[in-house]
């Protein structure tokens, strides 16, 4: 056989390409000339390796130049490189910049391997398995259908007959979404989506598949931290005091510590790292891989503590910034007004209010009917602080009705021993 012939039969592996990004080049190597750096990357060649010694991140793949570590494969796309280097039975990748953007700092590269085993999942999650927490879920239903939509718009890119309709529909959703869930679950649905849209032909699917990717670069900066932050621990449960929490659910107020000792028992101490800094709080959750069932538990459970004013925020960001710690612990405070509101409501509270009513002091929803006088009020409030044994004694009528100054109102009474209409009957409505 000719030498022609012997090398029409040697076999060339089908190679599998695959994209990643690389983070942190403000942090090590070349922090003091990285903007110039990053201009001119792409076309590098570059050296991928598992850092298993890294403290902060046991599954740390660093990215190196020659001798210059230059940064770190991006958390979001430590799978793909785990799973190559598990396909091809390597212990380092070898790459090319293809791509590089400067806010933030991030190189694309690109890997040649001969496979790469799409199934391989090189995280532990054995610490997770045996921790549990059985307060109330309120994470809000948009997040819980993150999980649903990830899966849908799989199945749709996978589908030899995709719908052009359906599939617009879903990344426009999952691009304003996927930022807010830092679950191991959406990481790794994250990059299998981002590597189906770029195998479509179509431009508008490379397009979306190009933002995703830029996307992944935003979720470990410290702004979008900050947003998401904001989101979780300020806004979700404002909403849930705006709809009236305390008024629809068991409080769970007879088992507050022993749910706050469920969470302080998270692993990683990552419950204290919240009350440490709910910013940072959210790095630290990245980097440990969280499943998502236990993530949205965990997020439950802070929720809860912010609602019934059990948090402690320390710091708020790099910067210590203030008026987000102001409102979570203003939270804590309002729902404190609710539970007095409750009382209000409460059986013992109806007797009263149905005595009230019968006499023409108030209507069928506790509120003032026109010819009660503020005096009268004031009189009522105060019967009610008596029988009742509320903590606070105006606050709760003053909201109720929209009137103001009843302690004003009484001591003026007491200054002047005006008598007060039909006070006889009130008397009567509370024997």
């Amino acid at each position: 056989m000719s030498q022609l012939s012997q090398s029409c039969c040697i076999f060339v592996p089908r190679m599998e390409r695959i994209t990643f990004d690389v983070v942190g080049l403000a942090h090590l190597d070349v922090r003091d000339n990285w903007k110039e750096y990053v201009a001119e990357a792409v076309g590098k060649q570059l050296v991928l390796q598992p850092q298993p010694e890294n403290v902060k991140d046991p599954y740390a793949v660093r990215a190196r130049e020659g001798r210059l570590h230059i940064g770190y494969v991006a958390v979001t796309d430590q799978d793909v490189v785990y799973q190559a280097l598990k396909g091809s039975g390597l212990n380092r990748l070898r790459g090319v910049v293809v791509e590089s953007n400067t806010e933030p700092p991030v190189l694309t590269v690109e890997a040649e391997v001969e496979k790469v085993d799409w199934q391989y999942d090189p995280f532990m999650y054995s610490m997770y398995e045996g921790w549990h927490y059985d307060g109330l879920p309120l994470m809000p239903r948009k997040m819980e259908q993150l999980g649903d939509l990830t899966d849908d718009l799989t199945d749709e890119l996978e589908s030899k007959a995709a719908n052009h309709e359906t599939l617009a529909e879903l990344t426009a959703q999952l691009l304003e979404t996927n930022l807010y869930d830092m679950s191991r679950e959406m990481t790794r649905s994250r990059y299998r989506i981002e590597r189906l849209l770029a195998q479509r032909s179509e431009p508008e699917w490379q397009e979306v598949a190009h933002k995703l990717r830029q996307q992944k670069g935003m979720l470990m900066t410290h702004t979008n931290r900050d947003q998401v932050a904001r989101y979780l621990f300020v806004d979700i449960p404002h909403e849930l005091l705006n709809k009236g929490l305390e008024e629809s659910h068991y409080t769970y107020d007879n088992r507050l510590e022993e749910l706050k000792s469920q969470l302080t028992s998270f692993p990683y101490q990552l419950y204290d790292k919240f009350l440490a800094d709910p910013v940072d709080f959210l790095r630290e959750v990245y980097y440990k891989h969280v499943p998502r069932r236990y993530l949205n538990q965990l997020l439950s459970g802070i929720i809860l503590m912010i609602l019934k004013g059990r948090v402690e925020i320390e710091r708020w960001g790099r910067e210590g910034e203030r008026d987000a710690i102001k409102q979570i612990h203003s939270m804590g405070k309002r729902t404190g007004c609710q539970k007095q509101n409750n009382i209000l409501t409460s059986e013992a509270a109806e007797v009263y209010w149905r005595r009230l009513e019968e006499h023409g002091f108030v209507d069928s929803r506790h509120r003032l009917i026109a010819e009660t006088t503020r005096q009268q009020a004031m009189y009522i409030a105060d019967k009610f602080s008596i029988v009742l044994k509320t903590k606070t004694k105006w606050k709760s009528f003053e909201t109720l009705w929209g009137i103001k100054n009843l302690a004003q109102e009484k001591w003026l009474h007491m200054e002047t021993d005006n008598p007060i209409p039909r006070a006889d009957v009130i008397e009567k409505c509370f024997r």
